[in-house]
């Protein structure tokens, strides 16, 4: 059985990320002080919350507004579930919010199963080695549950994608520059270049290339490494030059992207 764990980011906002899975285990009557945002993956949870003794079967939600007093416990055999929490003022500056309402409903179902993948990704970034883009990876991964959480449940309003050509150029160049460069990036930092808001930043990159800052990374990388390896460098220091974490990321994310290993780029 998974071991339950607790990730702490002490450099995004404090957000906070709870892997949980037990079969036994209770929580007494409590309250966070900022807001609970979870998906139940398997098996079935329990709460006493507002007066009531609730149970949420996989495919439901778990949203809870700051100091929320409620209980916790398995409520079948085994119960699975990925939560986030986030102050007010970590939701505020993730996504570049001035109003926030919080939500109304405690347990809805996941619609689409969107908000309950979006939080097994964030796990998933958060469990991978860490890397030159470890962080920025994370940050784009709290950003997505952050968003469909208020968005579709918190009645957030969030600013539209904009047009920001001059910023998105900027943008990509100083992801050019920095791989090149064999630097570490963040969202944050990329963000701060243009004077954008970094969620307004993601949406805006998006609408524009169809990508997020963090592909752009990854698919500048991929283009580093690439001429490298063309220029008869070997793989392994191909790798490392490009910011990948060893010869075997590299050839992940070459299958991923190009359908081929690096060994089978042949040049004439």
């Amino acid at each position: 059985m998974q071991a339950n764990r607790y990730h702490h980011l002490g450099w995004h906002h404090g957000i906070e990320l709870f892997e949980a899975a037990f079969s036994h285990q209770t929580f007494g009557r409590h309250a966070h002080e900022g807001f609970a945002i979870g998906a139940i993956a398997e098996g079935a949870g329990g709460y006493v919350c507002r007066g009531e003794t609730m149970v949420l079967p996989a495919g439901t939600l778990s949203l809870m507004n700051p100091e929320e007093p409620h209980t916790g416990h398995a409520a079948a055999d085994r119960v699975r579930y990925t939560m986030l929490y986030a102050s007010e003022a970590a939701v505020r500056a993730v996504l570049g919010l001035r109003h926030l309402r919080g939500f109304a409903t405690i347990a809805p179902r996941d619609r689409g199963s969107r908000l309950g993948r979006a939080l097994a990704h964030l796990a998933h970034c958060l469990n991978a080695p860490p890397g030159p883009d470890w962080r920025l990876a994370a940050e784009e991964a709290a950003h997505r549950a952050l968003a469909l959480a208020f968005g579709q449940y918190g009645r957030a309003e969030l600013r539209p994608a904009g047009d920001e050509p001059a910023a998105i150029r900027a943008v990509r160049a100083r992801i050019a520059a920095g791989v090149a460069a064999g630097e570490a990036l963040t969202l944050a930092e990329l963000a701060a270049g243009v004077g954008l808001n970094p969620s307004y930043l993601i949406r805006s990159m998006r609408r524009a290339t169809g990508l997020t800052p963090h592909a752009h990374v990854l698919q500048a990388r991929i283009g580093h490494a690439r001429r490298l390896l063309l220029e008869g460098v070997p793989a392994a220091e191909a790798a490392v030059a490009a910011g990948f974490c060893d010869q075997a990321h590299l050839i992940r994310q070459f299958r991923r992207h190009l359908g081929v290993t690096p060994g089978a780029l042949l040049r004439h």
